[in-house]
């Protein structure tokens, strides 16, 4: 006889998505204990916490732009708060993306911000800073203060990450996206250094979690990952005023940043695949020259620069060709902000090009500073800095054109634009007209990228011109009297303090000196020309004024630095 067994079928009630994501890998139910779910606990497993995993569901699927724009009503605080809040979802977070769109700044931030007080209030603050730097009430003095509230804001910030922490309650996803904010906000009011060591934050944080298998590993690459390493870009200015040994230190640091590695193909898909791969190949080259030190030959150099400069340099030129392969293909599909982006790209793509190839050879046995400095360095590239300033001119046209039509001015961003690129050819270009026009286009495009700001990059500019033609003076005396040829990298150091304050110094005793100066003059300078002689830097045996650097790498990748020994 045939007995039929019916099949027995399992209730199944609403899915819940809000347990840890140790439990949901083993696909049961978690109790959701805080910090830790007993049932992990229990069975001896880790508890891999709950983050902030929901949030990065895409908008689409759980909240529609409607639903983000009101977020601020249903979020905690007074009205002062709520209309802080509301100026970061509308103003704020749109020009964080700079030219292309991100997720983190237009969706993940804004809806973690509901759940964690320490990212709430690190959003207000930041819509509030931003608000006083659009009116120009944002001061930049010496004994200027920054706006109150949002002072408070990032203080409390601060203080509900740190109790956090301090209970182990701290999910670190909350913490790194919390050392993001707080970057964003101290380089908004010119506390660079402030900035640096929340960078350097998340910087270690990601060491603690590169080799940690939790579910949160795609958030990390996908979203957070990228960010850290623009972030890192866009400080170089501050980071070569540093020392050799903290540069290199840095360029470990960097090294823990979860990226995809993406292969370059023949094209792109889209603008962002561009992006991520340019990223990437600039990043690496970034590292590779952050462990070389300017006071040595290039074949001096740490042995394991040459195999990573080789590597990402020929990715550099592969993103240039299949760069141009998508533009040719899909130009006429992108639109208005996506073409500026592109640009974008092509400008920064240039910019390291020129950087990279303007390396010495293997053979050169001068100091890599002393060649970066050489003004002959710089002129094969003339028709790459032509490129540059035309592409910064239609971008700039365009965002004008923006203004015009009554749309809100890109004033600040997290991502590198084109001030540094403005700043760069201004100092390195040898066409006089041309840097001529980068510098109009400086003062034409008032905006803040980073620690990259152009109006305090055009006074740089104008201070570098005059130490530049001082020195060139200089250099015909030298050679005409004492048959010496100083190197600007010798003479010239630019010193960072902070609150926005950069300064170029011409060093002593050299400042005394100029075209009019006698052999007599030249030769009482304390025994100045025989250290030249014998190959020793004067600046070797005088102090620093506040934290600089010999002519930083800015102007070229490796540097000599006066602060530390030589690499064995």
């Amino acid at each position: 006889m045939i007995v039929s067994v019916a099949s027995k079928k399992r209730n199944c009630g609403p899915k819940t998505r809000s347990g840890c994501h140790t439990c949901k890998i083993r696909r049961i139910k978690c109790d959701e204990t805080r910090p830790k779910c007993l049932r992990c606990s229990k069975t001896g497993r880790k508890c891999d916490g709950y983050g902030l995993r929901n949030a990065t569901v895409p908008a689409s699927n759980r909240q529609g732009l409607d639903d983000i724009q009101r977020l601020y009503i249903h979020t905690p605080g007074n009205s002062q708060e709520k209309r802080a809040f509301q100026y970061f979802i509308n103003r704020t977070a749109v020009e964080l993306s700079g030219f292309y769109s991100s997720p983190f700044w237009e969706r993940l931030i804004l809806q973690a911000s509901t759940k964690e007080p320490a990212l709430r209030h690190a959003v207000i603050g930041i819509g509030a800073l931003h608000e006083h730097y659009v009116n120009g009430t944002l001061n930049y003095d010496i004994d200027g203060q920054s706006p109150a509230f949002a002072v408070s804001q990032y203080t409390k910030a601060i203080g509900h990450l740190r109790k956090s922490l301090a209970n182990g309650t701290q999910a670190p996803l909350t913490a790194l996206m919390s050392c993001i904010l707080f970057v964003c906000f101290d380089s908004l009011r010119g506390y660079f250094t402030s900035a640096m060591v929340h960078l350097h934050g998340g910087l270690k944080i990601l060491r603690d979690l590169r080799f940690d298998s939790s579910a949160d590993t795609d958030i990390i690459e996908e979203n957070l990952g990228p960010l850290f390493s623009r972030l890192s870009l866009q400080s170089i200015l501050y980071v070569e005023t540093t020392t050799t040994e903290t540069r290199r230190d840095f360029a470990v640091q960097l090294s823990y940043i979860r990226l995809k590695d993406e292969e370059v193909h023949d094209t792109f898909e889209t603008l962002e695949d561009a992006r991520t791969c340019l990223n990437q190949a600039v990043d690496g080259l970034f590292r590779v020259f952050y462990l070389c030190d300017g006071a040595l030959p290039i074949n001096q150099q740490p042995r394991e620069s040459y195999a990573m400069f080789a590597k990402y340099y020929t990715q550099l030129q592969a993103w240039n060709s299949a760069f141009e392969n998508f533009m040719a293909a899909k130009s006429q599909a992108l639109n208005g902000k996506e073409l500026r982006g592109a640009a974008v790209l092509k400008i920064h793509a240039m910019i390291v090009k020129i950087m990279a190839e303007a390396c010495p050879g293997i053979d050169d046995e001068r100091s890599v500073g002393e060649v970066m400095s050489d003004y002959a360095t710089f002129e094969p590239f003339i028709n790459e800095f032509r490129i540059i300033v035309s592409l910064c001119r239609s971008v700039t046209a365009a965002i004008e054109q923006d203004i015009k039509l009554g749309k809100p001015a890109l004033n600040f961003s997290t991502d590198l634009g084109i001030v540094g690129p403005l700043y760069y050819v201004c100092c390195r270009c040898r066409d006089f007209p041309l840097r001529n026009q980068a510098m109009d286009l400086l003062r034409r495009y008032p905006r803040r990228e980073g620690m990259w700001d152009s109006e305090v990059g055009v006074r740089m500019v104008k201070e570098f011109w005059a130490l530049e033609e001082r020195h060139m003076a200089f250099q015909k005396d030298s050679i005409e009297v004492l048959g010496i040829n100083v190197p600007l990298v010798e003479v010239v150091d630019l010193v960072f303090t902070d609150e926005m304050r950069w300064e170029w110094i011409w060093k002593d005793p050299l400042k005394q000196l100029s075209r009019e100066s006698s052999m007599d003059t030249l030769r009482s300078v304390g025994g100045w020309a025989d250290m030249v002689r014998n190959g020793v830097s004067y600046g070797s045996s005088t102090k620093d004024k506040g934290l600089g650097a010999s002519f930083p790498d800015t102007f070229h990748f490796f540097k000599h630095d006066r602060n530390s020994s030589p690499s064995p």
